[in-house]
């Protein structure tokens, strides 16, 4: 047997291992497939997505669709934890194919993408190893080669539980937390349901912080939350959100509050800067003659922008 017929009899196998009870499946010739993660590393509730292209070498399209001959075609994802071995089971009445609908022509290739958290409730603290199956009936697929990303649970400022306006029956945890990727701290919130084993129902990512003032979290009577954290050295975001209901929903966005010290900062240099203008001014004056100007003085404190207010709250 020639080396490449070996070397492609091995990268079969070692991806059928992956899938559970596929052994007598026929590996397709005419489809190929392949998958990346767009990260390498995921907050657990962070949106994971997953994107692939399907590659059709043969002479009759692949369609995948909820009608006639093609209900059996489908892209299957499986999911498997790396350090157990074990698959992880899709969320119950998820979707069997990750793809709704898909038509790859002969000589095509289409692209796709899947957000992982449809189908699956990942666990935290895991390494997780993903592949695609593209399944043209019972008889024919083609698998992807592994891909691996890692999900963490970040780490923790504060948690709250509340329940949500008119519904006291039910309990959830806002969790406050930061996590170091890219070099860039990043700042998440995340809702969990404690009688579901902390599912994730909400989660929003606030950008990036500067842990020198300690992030609040405040919530109104009408079920918002408010987010206050430290961006740079000076400067302060404030985003409101609703969680009446999940998913989370971005109401208010402010990025250009001032600390106190910056405010007393800003107001100290622009009393100096009037006092230096005003002081130019009188000797323009001086020399004016019969034309001097007369000037009527505004106290500094009343000429300040109105948009430069001190942060209650650091």
């Amino acid at each position: 047997m020639k080396r490449s017929t070996l070397l492609a009899a091995a990268l079969l196998a070692a991806a059928a291992a992956l899938l559970p009870g596929r052994a007598g499946a026929e590996v397709s010739t005419t489809l190929s497939i392949g998958l990346r993660a767009d990260r390498a590393e995921f907050v657990r509730g962070e949106d994971v997505t997953l994107s692939g292209v399907v590659r059709n070498t043969g002479t009759t399209a692949f369609i995948v669709d909820d009608y006639g001959p093609y209900l059996q075609n489908r892209i299957r994802l499986y999911l498997r934890d790396a350090a157990t071995g074990r698959l992880i089971d899709p969320r119950p009445g998820s979707p069997v194919s990750a793809v709704a609908s898909l038509t790859v022509k002969p000589g095509e290739e289409r692209p796709f993408s899947v957000r992982v958290g449809s189908l699956f409730d990942l666990p935290p603290h895991a390494r997780v190893q993903a592949t695609a199956v593209v399944e043209r009936g019972d008889n024919e697929n083609a698998a992807s080669h592994p891909v691996a990303f890692t999900v963490v649970e970040g780490i923790e400022f504060s948690s709250v539980v509340r329940t949500l306006p008119g519904d006291d029956s039910k309990l959830y945890r806002f969790t406050l937390l930061y996590w170091a990727r890219d070099q860039v701290e990043s700042i998440f919130l995340r809702v969990t349901d404690p009688s579901r084993d902390g599912r994730v129902v909400g989660f929003a990512s606030l950008g990036n912080i500067v842990r020198v003032a300690e992030p609040t979290m405040s919530f109104g009577a009408d079920g918002s939350v408010t987010i206050v954290h430290q961006i740079s050295r000076d400067r302060f975001a404030k985003t409101k959100l609703d969680a009446s209901s999940f998913p989370l929903k971005v109401l208010e966005r402010d990025d250009n509050l001032l600390s106190r010290d910056a405010v007393s900062e800003r107001i100290a240099t622009q009393l100096v800067t009037e006092r230096i203008e005003a002081r130019e001014a009188e000797k323009t004056d001086e020399g004016g003659g019969l034309f001097r100007r007369h000037r009527t003085r505004v106290p500094a404190s009343d000429s300040l922008p109105s948009a430069i207010t001190p942060q209650t709250s650091k």
